[in-house]
């Protein structure tokens, strides 16, 4: 991302310099697209890093035209117009609103400084019409280069990760159709790591579609996972502790794989093998000590190929994802239930030192734990029984008893 601000103000710079030894009496450096580069700042970054590149290349812009502060002015202001408009862009095509910003922007500044310098009505009709095409051509510049720099340097916009979550998306719907309970799973996390992002002040998208994507790999064979068997048989209780330890890890691997097949960015790849960092799947390592001895059961063998989480929201997505499937595993959950067992799971990711790559404080662990108990109580509270339920759930017509 350094790189690509020095290539954007070098590339301004060098426009500015050019247009400066072009001898037309037109006022062409209206043809400096100063508002395309802030609103790729903006987008690529965030809109206090677009506000401060904009002041910044205003800035150099003005020196290289002989201190021209009138033009540094007017790029400022249509620049910073154009920040505000893509600040909290939810698709593509919302770039193109800025047209009538930018344009707003120009046509006031060429209108004050106009009139204070009593610039002919001749003279302000020509740097309107060179402004328009300024305000018209920066939008479609943006989308064009947006594209290529994320392209170019493999940077995953807000952008990107909107369009990823669109549950239209190949793999999700995969998701959807062939593991729906893995699914739903999914959607849930993404609401925990969402606010709990939030709370501590991670990348909440990131963190949501990190969790929307997180096990994809159970689509390969999601039978194998309890959540996706409809019926009450479980194919474990037939397949010894090792077999089933296989079928539970390795997606994971099958999960990256589908995520490169794809070719997601490497963002939402990490969220994959993170989740799980190098815990331990110890239902079937304890069966396995159970049933073999201790002696001759390899802790490695149920262990989890890692990494272990390096950033907030990796971590928020394997603290959600075990304390939701905890969570989902009480008969009869209440407040304390619920906080008792994310206290559990908080505990338990902090001794196993699943948590120590991660840049999190434990004002950040205190902070989530808040944002889960709020969501996995309201998610799985309990709800009042309504008259003869039993009966009908058991298929007993309500017509026949009474």
């Amino acid at each position: 991302k350094i790189v690509l601000i020095s290539i954007i103000v070098v590339f301004v710079s060098f426009v500015t310099y050019l247009i400066n030894h072009i001898t037309i009496k037109a006022p062409i450096q209206f043809l400096i697209f100063v508002p395309a580069a802030s609103m790729i700042f903006t987008i690529v970054f965030d809109s206090r890093v677009g506000f401060y590149l904009t002041v910044i290349l205003s800035l150099i812009v003005g020196a290289l035209r002989g201190n021209d502060y009138t033009f540094m002015a007017m790029n400022f202001i249509a620049g910073g117009l154009s920040v505000y408009t893509v600040r909290d862009i939810k698709n593509r095509t919302q770039i193109f609103r800025s047209f009538l910003f930018i344009l707003l922007g120009y046509t006031a500044s060429i209108l004050a400084f106009g009139f204070e310098r009593f610039a002919p009505a001749e003279t302000m009709m020509v740097e309107f019409a060179f402004a328009a095409s300024n305000a018209l051509i920066s939008p479609v510049l943006t989308y064009g280069l947006l594209i290529f720099f994320e392209r170019l340097f493999n940077i995953t916009t807000d952008l990107t990760l909107l369009e990823l979550s669109n549950f239209d998306r190949p793999l999700l719907r995969e998701l959807a159709r062939k593991a729906p309970g893995t699914f739903n799973h999914s959607m849930t996390m993404g609401t925990i790591a969402e606010a709990a992002a939030e709370k501590i002040g991670a990348n909440s998208l990131l963190a949501r579609v990190g969790a929307y994507y997180h096990d994809i790999g159970k689509t390969m064979e999601p039978q194998g996972f309890v959540e996706n068997q409809m019926n009450s048989q479980n194919l474990h209780e037939n397949l010894p502790p090792e077999e089933s330890a296989h079928l539970i890890l390795k997606h994971v691997n099958e999960g990256i794989e589908l995520a490169k097949q794809h070719k997601l960015p490497q963002e939402l790849i990490d969220f994959i093998p993170m989740h799980h960092g190098t815990t331990v799947s110890n239902y079937f390592y304890e069966k396995a000590k159970n049933l073999y001895g201790e002696e001759k059961v390899k802790i490695d063998d149920y262990k989890y190929p890692g990494p272990k989480p390096d950033s907030k929201e990796t971590a928020i997505v394997m603290l959600a994802d075990g304390c939701e499937s905890a969570v989902r595993s009480i008969s009869e959950p209440d407040a304390s239930k619920v906080e008792n067992m994310i206290n559990n799971i908080f505990n338990s990711r902090l001794k196993e030192g699943q948590l120590d790559e991660a840049p999190i404080t434990f004002r950040d662990i205190s902070k989530m734990k808040e944002a889960f108990l709020s969501i996995l109580i309201s998610q799985h509270h309990r709800r009042i029984k309504y008259p003869k339920q039993e009966d009908i759930e058991q298929g007993i017509s309500s017509e026949k008893n009474d």
